[in-house]
């Protein structure tokens, strides 16, 4: 026991000092109202929360960003059945449907015509963000399993370099991969731009369109972040057995059925751990939206964390900042919970 904890001392040191310490200033510091500049700190208890989640006549309606609701719980109604007809953890699933429906639900909520939020941009932060995070992630799942599905197995001297041409963009800093794309997108100079105007249909400003900045900036992270998902992908189809591919042929099984009935079921746990992977990384996506946007035009690209950056270092409200870095944390962590949930039995 006591060599144990003196084996792991040195990353429990690290661990207290550089992670639970700045949760807990973070919540202490959440309860004032604290200028950065300042020297005075007033305690408001709850205030800062009041602030970000209050309003003024808020309403709930049925048809408010129904679309975007919709999606969203149905896509947490999709992934809760695979999860459930799978057996991988059917506490796992209904945890992820009934937060499915409850992001649904709380999204409901808007001001009256006469109404306001106390903070309106942090719903339009949140919004940004969970479409961010609704674009993103099922295609980079997606796209990563069907170049897995291409490269896996193919013997010619190429692989290896088709490989490493996928998984670069990955290597590069965020700042290198926005600048690259805040250049081709350029509607005078960009590639993109060029040749939408030699096939007649002019520079299109991506970035200043508020329907299309943000379908750009999912390109983006799309482009830099594939390679990653195949790798894990290519590492999930190595392991998967050779002999029950044969066997399924010998049965008469064709590509789908050996791809529903092999690939997708030994893939299974793989699939969980990317799509909760890039679920927590797109829910922090700041690197490419205040490169290549700023949060524009207007709050067109505004996301969460963003958010944090201005309040705290741009209008020197620590304390209200830090009342957000809890919630997302809080976000962050329930997402972890299922995660750990979920691959536990793999362990």
């Amino acid at each position: 026991m006591a060599d144990g904890l003196v084996f792991i001392a040195p990353f429990l040191i690290v661990y207290a000092l550089f992670l639970l310490a700045p949760v807990v200033q973070a919540l202490y510091i959440s309860g004032f109202n604290w200028d950065l500049l300042g020297s005075e700190q007033l305690f408001v208890g709850f205030g800062n929360y009041v602030r970000m989640f209050g309003g003024t006549d808020i309403v709930w309606s049925a048809d408010y960003q129904w679309g975007s609701r919709l999606v969203l719980v149905l896509g947490g109604a999709g992934i809760a059945y695979l999860l459930w007809r799978g057996g991988t953890s059917r506490i796992g699933a209904a945890v992820t449907l009934a937060a499915a429906l409850v992001f649904g639900f709380v999204l409901g909520f808007h001001p009256a015509p006469v109404g306001h939020w106390n903070d309106p941009t942090f719903w339009i932060s949140l919004q940004n963000t969970i479409y961010f995070t609704i674009l993103t992630t099922p295609l980079l799942v997606g796209l990563g399993l069907a170049l897995a599905l291409l490269l896996h197995g193919k013997r010619t001297r190429a692989l290896g370099f088709y490989r490493a041409i996928f998984f670069l963009p990955y290597v590069l800093p965020i700042s290198a991969v926005t600048l690259i794309w805040s250049f081709l997108l350029d509607p005078d100079r960009g590639l993109v731009g060029g040749f939408l105007r030699w096939i007649g249909l002019g520079g299109i400003n991506f970035l200043g369109d508020p329907n299309l900045a943000m379908p750009s900036i999912v390109a983006t992270s799309v482009w830099w972040g594939v390679g990653f998902t195949l790798v894990l992908f290519l590492a999930g189809l190595q392991d998967i057995e050779p002999n029950l591919y044969e066997a399924a042929e010998l049965d008469g099984a064709g590509y789908w059925d050996r791809f529903r009935h092999v690939t997708l079921p030994g893939l299974r746990h793989v699939t969980v751990l990317v799509a909760i992977t890039q679920l927590i990384a797109s829910f922090q996506i700041f690197g490419q939206v205040y490169i290549m946007t700023r949060g524009g035009p207007g709050t067109a690209t505004i996301v969460f964390i963003e958010h944090i950056y201005e309040v705290g270092f741009k209008n020197y409200q620590l304390g209200f900042a830090a009342a957000l870095s809890v919630v997302i944390f809080l976000l962050m962590a329930g997402a972890s919970a299922i995660q750990f949930r979920l691959i536990a039995r793999e362990l």
